[in-house]
């Protein structure tokens, strides 16, 4: 099995992409800003060669496929199962925790947000696709300039799960009495 510098590698150079940067490293997967040679950025996601979640790749793909049939999540370019790797679409966004709490957005921008990202919840749970990782720090919920969220990572996404993606954002958002992020939402919402 080649390691992940040679798929990577091998994956850049099959379509001409410039490794940018690393810009994260997750359980099973690490992840890459890369460029096209048309200067498109993309997110290029890789899975570690001890990964314990083997076919991570495949499962992303269809759950992110899934999401993108209803306009939620980065859109997906392609997928190498050879190379264990997944090309999508690259959000220039700040992760929802951050957002709310370091760039505090005026009340109609946060409403605009809240409100997608419900709307995004309830549809994904009306196909029966689970995310199960939208509430803690708001990682997985990137905050484009024009307040527009952008659910990310599908990794651990089910279609078997019970759906509960709605409530747990609610849950996120509003009711949790010990986060600092549900506590500067009432605050913005409720001045």
């Amino acid at each position: 099995m080649p390691k992940l510098e040679e798929r990577l590698n091998s994956f850049l150079e099959m379509r001409e992409f410039i490794l940018l940067e690393k810009i994260g490293k997750g359980f099973s997967s690490e992840i890459f800003l890369v460029r096209s040679k048309l200067g498109e950025k993309f997110v290029l996601k890789i899975e570690r060669d001890k990964s314990p979640r083997k076919e991570m790749a495949r499962r992303e793909a269809e759950n992110l496929k899934k999401a993108n049939s209803f306009g939620i999540g980065p859109k997906l370019i392609e997928f190498d199962l050879c190379q264990r790797a997944i090309l999508m679409e690259f959000i220039n966004g700040t992760p929802f925790g951050k957002w709310v709490l370091e760039h505090t957005p005026k009340k109609s921008a946060l409403q605009k947000c809240i409100d997608s990202l419900l709307a995004q919840a309830q549809k994904l749970d009306a196909v029966g696709l689970s995310h199960g990782q939208l509430a803690g720090k708001g990682a997985n919920i990137l905050v484009k300039s024009n307040s527009e969220p952008v659910i990310i990572d599908f990794e651990k996404a089910s279609q078997a799960r019970k759906c509960n993606n709605y409530n747990q954002i609610r849950a996120f958002l509003f009711h949790n009495p010990h986060s600092a992020i549900a506590r500067r939402v009432r605050e913005i919402l409720n001045s």
